[in-house]
């Protein structure tokens, strides 16, 4: 005879079984990806000891929810991250694109869901402005790189060529090789890197100079100009190395429109010796209207006593004394004279 206690365990593991995969519900996950990448949808049962029936991945296109098994764009893209934990329902999508951005819904049979937000960042050129040139210099015999870049390096594009002017229009030469002379000669620099689009050009010639486009889209192009210069012009042309190869090629990046850093450095000197020149005459003119004062003032002091001395007058006095004479005898009077000095105020 079952006690009460059975019953209740009975009850108990028969709401489990029924219950069914509860997944955890809280708020929307956010994930980001990069397109040509793979990304994790997180999806599992609350209790890994439950037992899973139905469940669907969906997202969403406008107000409407469809299933992603059943759309034709995930085919081969998609599937379970863990197929070996029956509770782990988490969707893993490979070869990311843009329009895979958006909301996704992971739903069980007992109706319950969460919600995922995926976010796809893209592939946005590094110095894709049309005004803008890319100027490589290389040397024939060796190897170059072409430089193009995302800005996002763990971005891939979903589309690439790279593309050589010639007979008025652009040809491709990568991945398709429509020029022969490139054949074999052209690869990418860093295929681990995804978001690295550089070409490496190898055994150059004169006839590889010119005009490239690294083409992404028709709002993402990045134009390169190369140079190519025999092995004796090394001595009298040296480009700062930015990137190079094992085959000792060297290139020079001068975008159009770009001071060189080095005139920045030379007008700095410049205002620099034209300020303290400016000081150096400001000094020189105060020490001379110092000097030029004090004379003035010794003159004005001179002048003075000059007019102190011409306020001193001369006068004569003449005395004139006369001795009694006989009649008739005319005798020259004997004059005296003195000088005594009349001092005036003005």
């Amino acid at each position: 005879m079952r006690t009460m206690k059975d019953h209740l365990y009975l009850v108990i593991f028969m709401f489990h079984f029924s219950t069914g995969c509860i997944v955890d519900v809280g708020q929307t996950m956010v994930i980001t990806g990069y397109t040509g990448g793979s990304v994790v949808l997180p999806c599992s049962c609350a209790d890994p000891q439950s037992t899973v029936g139905n469940f669907t991945w969906d997202y969403q296109q406008g107000n409407e929810w469809f299933q992603v098994f059943q759309d034709e764009k995930y085919r081969g893209r998609r599937v379970l991250f863990d197929k070996l934990s029956p509770t782990n329902l988490s969707l893993l999508i490979s070869d990311l694109r843009k329009n895979d951005q958006g909301y996704y819904k992971c739903m069980t049979e007992p109706n319950t869901f969460t919600f995922v937000n995926l976010n796809v960042k893209g592939c946005d050129l590094v110095d894709k402005s049309r005004t803008v040139t890319v100027e490589v210099i290389g040397y024939s015999g060796a190897s170059v790189v072409l430089p193009c870049s995302c800005t996002e390096l763990l971005a891939k594009p979903e589309h690439l060529q790279w593309k050589y002017y010639k007979e008025n229009q652009y040809k491709e030469i990568y991945p398709n090789e429509e020029i022969e002379n490139y054949k074999n000669r052209v690869k990418l620099f860093d295929p681990n890197t995804p978001g690295n689009l550089s070409l490496q050009i190898s055994a150059l010639t004169t006839e590889d100079r010119g005009y490239y486009q690294c083409f992404v889209s028709s709002q993402q192009i990045v134009f390169v100009r190369l140079y190519v210069l025999h092995r004796e012009e090394k001595t009298t042309h040296q480009p700062s190395p930015q990137t190079q190869d094992s085959t000792t090629s060297q290139l020079k990046v001068i975008p159009r429109g770009h001071t060189p850093q080095f005139v920045f450095i030379l007008l700095g000197v410049f205002f620099s010796v034209l300020l303290l020149a400016l000081l150096a005459f400001m000094c020189w003119r105060y020490r001379g209207s110092r000097n030029a004062k004090k004379v003035t003032t010794d003159g004005e002091e001179l002048k003075r006593e000059q007019d102190i001395q011409d306020d001193v007058m001369y006068s004569s006095v003449v005395h004139v004394k006369r001795a009694s004479t006989p009649a008739h005898t005319h005798s020259e009077p004997a004059e005296l004279t003195e000088y005594a000095s009349i001092s005036v105020k003005r």
